[in-house]
């Protein structure tokens, strides 16, 4: 059977409350945490995967060689959606995707961090990922670097007060926020050091952060649970089932 693949690019970044979603559906496709350090830990031919969750990372898309892998896996994302594979992008990964189909990809003046209500757009109402989105519903961001410019052929899917937040490029979903990060992730977020000072340049009190995160959970999590739900069930299966 297929595998449906989970790319970790930081430790402690994985796919925390999405666990339980991707646990629930082995029956459409089993699921395997790849920890990518390499070019080599990446698969060599999408096409036969069932698909691709690409998610975050304190790493930037704006210098892919960088990093040893992230060429590498600019590619494989590339060759993903030409092979129709389904793929969900998860802020890093997100803006990976879009720089990896011609889209831009910038640094903020000041992180974003924090609680955001969302809208879908009107082309989002049939779309089976992000069409069952909750409008107001309030995911966190945590990020340096956003899409400015999506690829060609990519549709804007949700927005914060005119800034896109989901999109969609043929196979391909991409989120700049986290929807898979709940309270006890990001308290393993907030330990790390090198967090501190992203935290300073936004004016984020780390302490109120994670309270408010704890508060919120009852509600964020069952939306990020939501939205993997869809990916599995909306596109995933239905690409299985074409197979």
């Amino acid at each position: 059977m297929s595998e449906l693949l989970v790319l970790q690019h930081t430790a402690g970044a994985g796919p925390s409350c999405f666990v339980e979603v991707l646990d629930a559906r082995t029956s459409i496709a089993p699921w395997r945490l790849v920890e990518v350090a390499g070019p080599d830990d990446l698969p060599a031919d999408p096409g036969a995967l069932a698909g691709l969750v690409v998610m975050g990372g304190t790493m930037s898309a704006i210098e892919p060689e960088a990093q040893p892998w992230m060429p590498a896996e600019f590619d494989l994302l590339r060759r993903a959606v030409d092979a129709e594979v389904p793929v969900l992008g998860v802020c890093l990964g997100a803006q990976m995707l879009a720089a990896a189909h011609g889209g831009t990809v910038e640094r903020r003046a000041t992180p974003q961090i924090g609680y955001r209500p969302l809208l879908r757009t009107d082309e989002a109402a049939g779309d089976p990922v992000f069409g069952g989105w909750q409008d107001g519903a309030t995911p966190l961001f945590f990020h340096e670097d956003e899409v400015v410019e999506l690829p060609e052929g990519g549709v804007a899917m949700l927005e914060d007060e005119g800034q896109v937040a989901g999109w969609r490029l043929g196979s391909a979903w991409a989120v700049q926020f986290h929807p898979e990060v709940d309270g006890a992730q990001l308290a393993q977020w907030l330990e790390l050091e090198a967090l501190h000072p992203v935290l300073d340049r936004a004016g984020v009190d780390g302490a109120a952060l994670l309270t408010e995160a704890r508060t919120r959970d009852r509600n964020v999590v069952p939306i990020g649970r939501a939205l993997i739900g869809r990916f599995i069930d909306a596109a995933v299966r239905p690409h299985l089932e074409a197979s």
